[in-house]
């Protein structure tokens, strides 16, 4: 998980500039684009909103155990733990998704996925994975978004020409 700082004045990084500020906003550009073209691509053939699907793919992670505590879920698909809750009941109300007290905390509330989850999700993944393909095949015809959506499909650092350190792997 990429810890940040709790305010941005605590940072020994200077400030952003212009031009950090400028690819900053292409990557949300290209991020909003293929966020809607996979929302409604899930929609239409799956009934499932972009949110479902990754709270479906995250509970259905091996590493996940059998269930992931809502903060827990909230941190590795990037919504707020109010959101994830009214989320979690939406699935929990289809049949996809259950709640739990979490594991060794009686007070605390875990989600787990449900038979019928995962094989919404099996279902799901080919169309997301060819939609994703799709929008970042179309994001490379624009000059500002082809480098980000390049990295995106390969791997590669537009800056070193290699796959970026990881944090067990560092180059």
């Amino acid at each position: 998980m990429i810890e940040f700082p709790s305010r941005p004045d605590d940072a020994a990084a200077p400030p952003a500039g212009d031009a950090e500020d400028d690819r900053w906003c292409m990557a949300v550009r290209l991020l909003g684009r293929v966020e809607k073209q996979l929302d409604t691509t899930l929609q239409q053939r799956h009934g499932l909103a972009l949110s479902d699907y990754r709270a479906l793919c995250a509970l259905s992670r091996p590493d996940s155990g059998p269930t992931l505590r809502m903060g827990e879920l909230a941190d590795r698909i990037g919504l707020q733990d109010s959101t994830v809750t009214r989320l979690i009941g939406r699935l929990e109300g289809q049949g996809l998704a259950r709640r739990a007290a979490a594991p060794g905390d009686g007070r605390a509330v875990a989600a787990g996925v449900t038979d019928a989850g995962r094989q919404r999700y099996a279902e799901a993944t080919p169309t997301y994975r060819a939609a994703l393909g799709a929008a970042l095949a179309a994001s490379m015809a624009n000059v500002h978004l082809a480098d980000l959506a390049a990295w995106v499909r390969t791997g590669e650092s537009a800056v070193h020409g290699t796959h970026p350190p990881s944090e067990g792997n560092p180059q």
